[in-house]
């Protein structure tokens, strides 16, 4: 197996990397986004102290 080198020349300015990450993630099975997603929140979030808040609430009137 041999390693090749990937590069890519471009101006900075001119240079946008949201779009390629874009395509990238959108094109990753949804188990790998979840797994990304999933650590980069574990990463912020220190779980001996903080606990991540699952709970969410609707409060809709009710009609009569």
């Amino acid at each position: 197996m041999k390693i090749s080198l990937v590069s890519h020349k471009m101006p900075i300015k001119s240079f946008d990397e949201k779009m390629s990450d874009l395509i990238y993630w959108l094109d990753q099975p949804l188990v790998k986004r979840l797994e990304a997603v999933t650590f980069l929140i574990s990463q912020t979030v220190d779980i001996t102290t903080t606990r991540l808040d699952k709970s969410h609430v609707i409060r809709r009137k009710m009609k009569s």
